[in-house]
Order: structure tokens, then sequence, then C-alpha cells
């Protein structure tokens, strides 16, 4: 897990490097750049808050009982679905669909493996209850109608305020990549190359 954290990580400071050192190709005035901010706006949004939604319903009862209601009912991995909504958030804020499309496949290459572990690592917890469970809700795109929850859950608070805190640092990657932009915008920060 460490090694995965550490080259997701490389790669997405290879990505920000590339977003420090290049610009879009769109006029600041131009349609395209606005959906791609709106967009981001919007994909950091969920992506925090449905992180902090999972996390309610994990944090503290991860190895203890197979959770399967809330967002955990739609989707059987909804902290790295929602996570990958928000590495496309980020990618999209720089207003770049090059740099949307770099951390869409870092979030794949660095996660896929993760997701495919942690199910092998549920199914020899809960073993028969996880096979049924895995029979009825997706591995990763959430079906929303499949949506229930219990009337009450137990977690770990110091386990969940941790999480929310880190889901909302989440929305300082739009206001670096709008920095980043200012910055090019005002021959602050150089831009060697222009990109998609």
């Amino acid at each position: 897990m460490h090694r995965r954290l550490l080259f997701s990580r490389l790669l997405v400071v290879a990505i920000v490097a590339a977003a420090l050192t290049s610009h879009h190709i769109y006029s600041k005035e131009a349609v395209a750049d606005l959906v791609m901010e709106i967009s981001a706006y919007l994909l950091l949004g969920v992506s925090a808050i449905g992180r902090a939604w999972a996390s309610a319903f994990v944090a503290g009862r991860k190895n203890e009982v197979l959770v399967m209601d809330g967002p955990y009912s739609i989707t059987r991995n909804p902290l790295y679905f929602f996570s990958f909504v928000g590495f496309l958030g980020a990618g999209l804020a720089f207003e770049s669909l090059a740099i949307a499309a770099g951390m869409v496949a870092i979030f794949f290459v660095t996660h896929w493996g993760a997701i495919l572990a942690e199910e092998r690592r549920l199914h020899g917890l809960f073993a028969q209850d996880y096979e049924a469970y895995a029979v009825a809700v997706p591995r990763f795109l959430p079906r929303p109608w499949l949506l229930h929850n219990s009337p009450a859950v137990t977690m770990n608070p110091s386990v969940f305020t941790r999480m929310v805190f880190e889901c909302a640092l989440i929305g300082l990657i739009y206001a670096g990549a709008e920095l980043i932009e200012w910055g090019h915008l005002h021959g602050l920060i150089p831009v060697l190359f222009r990109i998609p």
C-alpha cells in the first residue's frame, strides 16, 4: 500500500509539474474553458462529499463487519469511486483534457490493483457473505437505485474526523489550479508549451 501511495504521489507530482509549465489552448472566454471549470468544481465537490459520506459508514468498522449500507449499497468501492471523481476533477481544474486524461490514467494505474486486493481481503474475511454482496452490488460504477440505509451506524469519531479533514482539502485543488492559471496569465509562471 505504501508503495502504491508513493507511486501515485510521484505521478501526480509529474502531472502538476506539467501543469506548472504548460497552459491550455483555450481562451479564457471559450465555452470549453467554462465547461471544464464548472465540471472541475462540481466533480471535486462530489468527490469531497462522497468520500466523507463513505467514511461515515466505514470509519472504525472496516475489518469488523462487511459494510453493505449507505454508499456501500450502490458500489462496493465508494471511497475509490469518489477518489476517481476527484482525480478527474483535479485534471479538469487545470482546464486541460490532456491533464484530465493523465489524472484518470494515474488513478487506474495506481488504484485498480488495490481495489482487487481489497476485494480478495474482504472475501477472505467474510467469505459467502462477500460473495453474495459481490453479486448484488457493482464493483465500481454506482447504481444509485440500489441505495439503502441502516437506521443507525456505529463509527469511530476520530477516524471519521480525520477523513472529513482530508476530504475538505480536496477543495484546495481547484484553488491551486486557479492560482497556477492566474500566474500563467500574468506572466509570473512561465508557459513552456500549450496542451489541449
